[in-house]
């Protein structure tokens, strides 16, 4: 079986995006650590909201040579000819089979990675702590699940980001 990752920046005060979910806050260190490793998955993983941002934000769909499955109760599709897949009806029963065929690595999202954690699908998480206090915004847990974590290896870079990995 292959492995669902998530790889997921976060500020000091737990939150992935401001309250406008804006992410211009996160250095050009962890944006390049965080396009590095969509660059090198098999599959990307998301749901709708990212999905929308990275089109409506990014000027257009950059990940035209990944599979990409998204997670929404509504297909909105707005590149159809891009290697896009909305996952809608038996999202976990979908994502179970999909796991099987290939790795999928998520981007961003911290609904989807909660939900997929809820679901015991999600084998590993990668979460990039930086030194900045946002104070409101989007949380990484909009609900924490009881779980225990294995905890993997933890790092720091030059620039302050501490990142650290946990298999589920």
């Amino acid at each position: 079986m292959k492995q669902i990752k998530a790889h997921i920046a976060v500020s000091l005060d737990g939150f992935i995006a401001t309250s406008d979910n804006e992410l211009e806050w996160l250095p050009n260190e962890i944006k390049s650590i965080l396009n590095n490793q969509y660059a090198i998955a098999d599959s990307l993983l998301m749901g709708a909201n990212t999905y929308h941002y990275i089109f409506d934000h990014w000027g257009g769909w950059p990940y035209t040579n990944k599979q990409t499955f998204v997670v929404s109760h509504h297909n909105t599709n707005v590149t159809p000819n891009c290697n896009v897949r909305f996952l809608i009806n038996g999202q976990f029963e979908e994502i179970n089979k999909l796991k099987h065929k290939t790795d999928l690595l998520v981007v961003g999202g911290g609904i989807l990675i909660t939900t997929l954690i809820k679901a015991k699908l999600i084998d590993n998480i990668t979460i990039y702590t930086i030194p900045k206090l946002l104070g409101k915004g989007i949380k990484l847990f909009q609900e924490t699940p009881e779980l225990n974590l294995k905890f993997m290896e933890s790092n720091s870079l030059e620039c302050g980001i501490v990142y650290s990995r946990y298999n589920l």
